[in-house]
């Protein structure tokens, strides 16, 4: 861990761990880490929540860095001069982060340096990113469950790129962002599907601390929110493998399912009713959970 004894300066100059992170806010009393594995940091106590989420890649760590680096920073008295989180934005919000969705790239980052076929899986070769629907990964199932039990109001998510943009995935726009199309299975998208409005920043590698910050900050705020109409629709399948395993991801992502041996009858509520349309409509059910599509009912 480089500079243990200078952590803003730590996160100015390369990667750190999560354990790195997870022991600055543990020094600190600052951000309510949730573990060392797989830091989720809290600060404000507005009644509307946030979640930020970031580092799906190591590459993605200057966007990370800063996101910690907003947080200490406003726990030490803003005596740095990086943008980060106003007190009545604070007041208004209760804002999450989760600067490392996929943590195994930062901790192997000295053995995997200059080998970037490395940069986007976590230890079992799995790309985390692109991992929303079948939940293979148990730092998926980490992001998945967050999301699930604080049910924010938005969702940032945050990734490197070539140029600055700022987009709304459908099926939910958002005031006058670009709209783009993404699958459910892209953890940059995936959530809209589930019914959070969901706003997608893509940042330069190279970008400085203090634009990310301020471009950050400017994010967080009420938006006018449209959820695009959707059929309402059943879907019968039969399944050809673990029919346990298919049944309990499908219902984490909150489908309701019955079994009727090996045939599964699928239904959705309102808030996920555009992630199954999805999976019909794209035959991603098929492809990604080894079912077969008997019959699709209108509800």
């Amino acid at each position: 861990m480089p500079f243990i004894a200078e952590p803003f300066k730590a996160l100015l100059t390369d990667v750190v761990t999560p354990k790195y992170v997870y022991s600055l806010m543990e020094s600190l009393r600052c951000g309510l880490p949730s573990d060392g594995e797989f830091p989720v940091m809290t600060i404000g106590t507005g009644a509307k929540t946030v979640v930020i989420i970031t580092g799906f890649s190591v590459l993605d760590y200057r966007i990370s860095n800063t996101l910690v680096y907003m947080i200490a920073s406003k726990c030490v008295g803003d005596v740095y001069v990086i943008p980060t989180f106003s007190i009545p934005q604070l007041s208004r919000w209760t804002i999450k982060v989760v600067p490392m969705a996929n943590p195994w790239p930062f901790n192997s980052w000295e053995v995997i340096r200059n080998r970037e076929r490395f940069y986007h899986l976590d230890g079992d070769g799995i790309p985390v990113r692109y991992d929303a629907l079948t939940l293979r990964s148990k730092y998926s199932v980490k992001l998945h469950s967050l999301i699930n039990d604080v049910k924010p109001q938005l969702v940032i998510t945050l990734t490197t790129s070539n140029e600055w943009s700022v987009m709304a995935p459908r099926p939910v726009s958002i005031d006058g962002y670009k709209q783009v199309e993404l699958g459910p299975f892209d953890f940059l998208s995936h959530f809209a599907y589930e019914g959070y409005p969901t706003v997608i920043m893509t940042i330069p590698r190279e970008s400085e601390t203090h634009e990310i910050a301020h471009r950050v900050v400017q994010l967080i705020r009420d938006y006018e929110v449209k959820h695009e109409a959707s059929r309402s629709l059943e879907v019968v399948v039969r399944a050809s493998g673990d029919v346990n395993n298919i049944t309990n991801i499908l219902r984490f992502h909150e489908l309701n399912v019955e079994v009727d041996g090996d045939k599964l009858i699928i239904k959705a509520n309102e808030r996920s009713q555009p992630l199954l349309n999805s999976l019909i409509d794209n035959n991603l059910i098929e492809h990604y959970f080894n079912v077969e599509i008997l019959e699709v009912h209108p509800q």
